[in-house]
């Protein structure tokens, strides 16, 4: 997590914390979202996103004995495996740097952690470094565009989690996620919805490289809520009432 990013969700929670009623803290574990709320006994986890760009899920995926895998088991892990299992420019590149690492296609293994890298047949660090410093190479291995990603992500964040998160601020705009509203917010609230592009990317790092779907609602319906826990000039506060 950025510095930029602690420090917003740390203001999202002071500023729901202000409400009557309402008490806010920032979470620590990954397995759960980002703000834990308690209003009236009730209490339910929010997610925060510095704007509406930002990257709504990133599971790691790995390739080993001729398929795409992953550990992970949320909703969009499962349709990252899927996309990349299907996906023709994945298939190219596996056949790619196979042969860029002189390792059989048959028996090549992608990491996405450290401990994978020492497997025997895996593509070490500095070959996929080295692949992709290449010109003209692509980091994206898988693209499916257009898709509905505000479903995705509503699965995601309602069954993915340890504990369901059905509200999200994300910038300076406040949406459920599913219909569900266990804190009796405002019914006016719209909800999480929108398309994207599907991505999945190889990211190299210092000491290991990992694959990670990159998951981001391009078109946000609706673009704009009327809702901020903010304080901002003409939104709605949805834990004033």
């Amino acid at each position: 997590m950025s510095v930029a990013s602690d420090k917003f969700e740390k203001d999202v929670a002071a500023a729901i914390n202000s409400a009557p009623n309402t008490k806010a803290a920032q979470g620590r574990d990954v397995k759960y979202a980002d703000v834990q709320v308690t209003r009236n006994g009730t209490t339910v986890w929010l997610e925060v996103k510095m704007s509406h760009g930002d990257n709504l899920s990133n599971p790691r995926c790995f390739y080993m004995d001729g398929k795409w895998q992953t550990t992970y088991t949320t909703p969009v892990a499962a349709e990252t495996v899927k996309i990349l299992n299907k996906s023709s420019q994945a298939a190219k590149f596996i056949k790619d740097i196979a042969a860029y690492s002189g390792i059989p296609e048959k028996s090549i293994i992608i990491a996405t952690n450290k401990g994978q890298l020492k497997m025997p047949g895996c593509v070490p660090l500095h070959v996929m470094k080295s692949y992709f410093n290449q010109p003209g190479i692509n980091r994206y291995i898988a693209n499916e565009p257009n898709m509905n990603i505000g479903e995705l992500v509503t699965r995601h964040y309602l069954e993915g989690k340890a504990a369901p998160a059905y509200y999200i601020q994300a910038g300076d705009d406040f949406y459920m996620i599913g219909s569900k509203n266990p804190l009796g917010l405002d019914r006016n609230i719209p909800k999480l919805a929108g398309t994207g592009d599907f991505k999945v990317r190889v990211s190299t790092r210092s000491q290991f490289y990992e694959v990670q779907a990159e998951v981001k609602i391009k078109e946000f319906m609706p673009k704009k809520s009327k809702y901020s826990v903010l304080g901002t000039t003409g939104k709605i506060n949805p834990f004033s009432k």
